[in-house]
This record gives C-alpha cells, structure tokens and sequence, in this order.
C-alpha cells in the first residue's frame, strides 16, 4: 500500500488515481490551522479462470470464462485518519468494486458501493455515518474462514449474488451484508466487544433496520467470537430477522477452525427495505420463509507460502417457492493459496455442492438473477422483480441438483 500525504480538501476522485504513482503534492494549508491528513490509496484486484457445470444456462450445460476471485471482491478505496488529540481520531474510507471482467462498477454500479462512510473514534469506542458493512455481518464474519468480507461471489459477468448457488455467498444474501444511510457503533472493553447499528429507509417508523451483537476478541485467548440479532422492517412493519454468530478458534498464529450459524425468518409478504441493502425477500404474499444457515471450516499453512482451506456449508431452506416448499443446501470447497509475496498469490479452488427439495426444482430458491438469453419459466415475485419479489427461475429441462465449481485464480493486493 501507498501512503501519500495530501490535504483532505484536496482528495478527489477525478484525481486520485494519477496520484498513486506521484511524488507527494505540496500541501495547501487546510482551513483552521490544522496538519494535512494521512491518506492511504489501497485495492484488491481477484480474478480467477472458472468451470462450472449446471450453471449460467437454462440447459445445464457447463460454463468456462472469466469470472471475479474467490478470496476478495475487486476493488479501490481511499481512506485516511486525522489525530484529534486525547485518544480521539477522526476517519474515513470510501471504496468502490469492480467487476473484474469487464472493468464496471460492481454493487449496482455505484461509485462506492463497497463503503462510503466518515466516522470518530475514541477510548470508548467508534461512531461512523454511511455505507458499511453490517453489524450482524460482522458477527457472523468473526466465524468465517474468509473473514468479515466473506469471501467473494461471482459468475461470468462479474455481478455478486449473480445466483445464489455459490458456495461462500448464497447467505449474504440473507444477513443484508452492507447498508446505506446508516449509523454504526463499535467498541473493545478489555477483549469484550460491543456493536450497534441503525439503518433509515423512508422515515424513522418503517423501513429501518437495528442490529445488535456482543462477543469476545484476545490476542491472549485462542477463542474469539460474537453473537448478534437483526432485525429489518418493510413499510408495512412487516419483519426480517437474524439470529446467529461465530466463532473462532486459534489453532496458532496462522491456522485456526472457524464455524458460523445464523436462522433467518422472513414475515409472510416481507418487501425489500432497500435493494443495495437486502439482497433477498420473502417471495410470495402468503410465505413464512425460514432459513438456518451453518458453516464450518478450517485453515493450515503448510509451509509459509501454501495456505490450505477446507469449508462445508448447510443451509436448510422452508417455505421457499410455496408453504411447505422445503429444500437443502450442502456445499463442500477446499482451495490451496500460494503466496509468491505478502501482496500476490495463486491459488487453486473446486467445489461441490447438492440442492434438494424446491432448492433443486427451483434454481436457486426464487432470489436469483435470470440468465440472459435463457429458456424455461419465469416467475415474478408477490410485488414484481426489484420490488418485493425477485424473478424465480425453472430449467425448462429439469433441475441443478448438483453443481461443481473449480477456480484457478491470481490476487494482487496494493
């Protein structure tokens, strides 16, 4: 990562790309007196040769291509702190993803659809405005092998949550990973760890999310983990709700047993608050949709260099396409990662993973994109696609009971 110092009046987004690879400008005093602010322009690009069968085309056919990482999403950012004295720092990050393939803006194509927030922290904690990851997110990601991100997600046109059938994202789409117009705290006591956030929709009575967690966190203690409860509510007080954590344990300073579990129950006709928010709602006007959702996993460095990770995924699924509409999830990945240095590495990854039930009939349980182009039967949601309910998609030719996925992928880290 570069560092380069520049007065925070003067970060741009025009401009900031040139000035990576430039000598550090001559500051313009800021307003008030104060020191120019420490700026740090950083970015993950993670792309990755894939083959997958039963997937992209409404015949099962396999696909070949290009397609994001495993690991990380692609992307740029900014961020920077200014020391306000008395233990007290103000902050800042603004990053955008790219959809590797095709250079475009990931996460609806907003310019910084990853985070956008501006915050303080201090002794007792931090307080941050914007877009973020989510607290709940947070919690369970403190028992992911892929860690608070999650990993990453994607498919031949670069688009996360494309389907919903990838191993180590179809649960994003339930947690609501990030969330504009929120309001965020977050706190250490002594390894005890605190969190709350606020997330406005329309107005202060409705389409809001509230988000809880509490956990533990010592680099003196191999365990660490967090508990937390969500909750979002549609204009109509109808409710979302998560419960879940993880947890981690520390095998030594590098290799570790991970595992995460969260329920997810959605209020029968529950609509989207926000889609840049929630990526999923209940599908029919009717359903009572239910989730829970497990992960256990494990990492070991071999050598140094070779980073070896083993992960099973469950989710059990009621009430999906119609009441009594039940099905299940298992996924099985194990990925090899070599690091040439701390900033680049290879790495190889396959995957299998087994839908039964309405998951199999019923791509991926009524909340995936449609393929372009493609055959077969598509079903609107109770509100309409965007709305309340997103298309659900039948393979004019049967079903996706089984996919398998293999990965060979590079990661640059700056």
């Amino acid at each position: 990562m570069r560092k380069i110092l520049l007065p925070l009046l003067m970060v741009a987004i025009a401009g900031f790309a040139s000035a990576q690879n430039a000598a550090p400008a001559a500051a313009t005093p800021p307003a008030l007196g104060q020191p120019g602010s420490l700026v740090e322009v950083y970015g993950v690009i993670d792309g990755a040769l894939r083959y997958a069968t039963n997937e992209y085309t409404p015949s099962g056919n396999s696909y070949f291509g290009l397609s994001q990482g495993l690991f990380q999403g692609s992307r740029f950012g900014i961020r920077g702190t200014e020391d306000l004295g008395s233990g007290m720092k103000a902050n800042y990050t603004l990053e955008g993803g790219v959809q590797l393939p095709t250079g475009d803006s990931d996460q609806q194509l907003q310019l910084f659809g990853r985070q956008a927030w501006i915050g303080m922290s201090s002794p007792i904690g931090s307080l941050s405005f914007g877009r973020q990851y989510g607290t709940f997110s947070d919690a369970v990601g403190a028992g992911d092998v892929f860690g608070v991100n999650h990993g990453n997600a994607v498919y031949d046109n670069g688009s996360n949550f494309g389907t919903n059938d990838a191993v180590n994202g179809f649960f994003q789409q339930e947690m609501g990973f990030r969330w504009d117009n929120s309001i965020k705290y977050a706190a250490n006591f002594n390894g005890v760890t605190a969190g709350a956030m606020v997330a406005y929709g329309m107005d202060f009575g409705a389409n809001n999310m509230y988000a809880a967690s509490l956990g533990y966190s010592s680099k003196d203690v191999p365990v660490a983990g967090a508990v937390a409860f969500q909750d979002e509510q549609d204009v109509a007080l109808r409710n979302h709700y998560n419960v879940g954590g993880g947890v981690k344990y520390s095998l030594d300073k590098t290799d570790g047993v991970y595992l995460f579990y969260f329920y997810s129950n959605f209020d029968p006709g529950f609509a989207r608050i926000n889609s840049t928010d929630s990526e999923l709602s209940s599908i029919g006007a009717t359903l009572n949709r239910t989730d829970s959702i497990a992960n256990l996993a494990a990492n070991y460095y071999v050598t140094p260099s070779i980073n070896v990770i083993a992960s099973y995924y469950f989710d059990y699924a009621q009430n999906v396409a119609a009441v009594g509409d039940n099905g299940t999830r298992n996924s099985v990945l194990v990925a090899a990662d070599y690091y040439f240095t701390k900033e680049f590495d290879v790495y190889l990854a396959g995957s299998y993973t087994m839908f039964s039930g309405v998951l199999g009939n019923n791509k991926n349980g009524g909340d995936a994109d449609i393929p372009d182009g493609s055959a077969g039967t598509l079903t609107q949601g109770a509100a309409g696609v965007g709305a309340g309910g997103p298309p659900s998609y039948t393979t004019a030719n049967g079903n996706f009971s089984n996919v398998i996925d293999v990965m060979l992928g590079l990661r640059f880290r700056f």
